[in-house]
């Protein structure tokens, strides 16, 4: 069992913008936009959204049907026990977990993360450089995600997936890739928390989508760099940290 999965975690329903993995952009709701960029990358084996088991979730289900790709349903609170039964499902060791977030996720950084982990024998590959929140992504072991659940029950470590390896990161093989050039050390807000996030991510959409195209994150962050009225729509938005929440 060596196949890959990619497993988006999305839901309905956002204590900060509820209905955000819904929300138009440029026609197309947030959570689609997200599966095309996963599907451009072009490497794993299976795309699966990965929601809560309940009814108000339909819509998301229906959204995985109608782009064929699986979905797979779990507990709410549980997302660690959904990426688990979602690669379970499919049979696939190799796990790219994306955020449900995080419409600019990059593509060249998805397949460099994929190869690294592939050929190596790491439990958790992830990019050693800071880069804009919403644009990375991390491959994990099922394995290693099955040890975390038989390890600890902590509510935490059972909704922030791979929080458990920041923790305990001596007992795991952890590797750690450079980012793409562009993307280093770019202290830009590109996740959909708030609605001034959603905002800035609707102007850039508006400004470099093009149909049956992803929008090329190398050209938003040139054009971000220079345009502080632009980045600092959302700029004074606190993102929330999972140790203190």
């Amino acid at each position: 069992m060596n196949q890959s999965i990619a497993i988006i975690q999305a839901r309905t329903g956002s204590t900060r913008t509820p209905g955000k993995a819904l929300a138009d952009i440029s026609g197309i709701p947030m959570t689609e936009h997200i599966i095309n960029r996963v599907k451009s990358a072009a490497v794993f084996d299976h795309i699966v959204l990965a929601v809560p088991d309940l009814a108000s979730e339909a819509p998301l289900v229906e959204m995985a049907e109608r782009l064929n790709i699986h979905s797979h349903q779990g507990p709410e609170e549980d997302v660690l026990a959904r990426f688990i039964g979602a690669a379970e499902w499919v049979g696939a060791e190799q796990i790219l977990r994306v955020c449900g977030d995080n419409p600019l996720i990059d593509i060249p950084l998805m397949i460099e993360l994929f190869k690294e982990h592939s050929q190596s024998n790491a439990d958790y590959t992830i990019v050693k450089d800071p880069i804009p929140l919403g644009t990375g992504s991390e491959m994990v072991r099922l394995s290693a995600l099955q040890t975390i659940s038989a390890a600890t029950r902590e509510a935490k470590y059972l909704e922030h997936v791979t929080s458990y390896f920041s923790d305990h990161s001596a007992d795991y093989n952890v590797k750690k890739i450079p980012a793409p050039y562009y993307l280093r050390n770019m202290p830009l807000r590109l996740t959909v928390d708030t609605s001034e996030d959603l905002a800035l991510i609707r102007h850039l959409y508006e400004k470099f989508h093009v149909s049956y195209l992803p929008v090329d994150l190398e050209q938003v962050i040139l054009y971000l760099v220079n345009r502080p009225e632009i980045y600092g729509m959302n700029a004074h938005v606190e993102q929330k940290d999972w140790r203190t929440e």
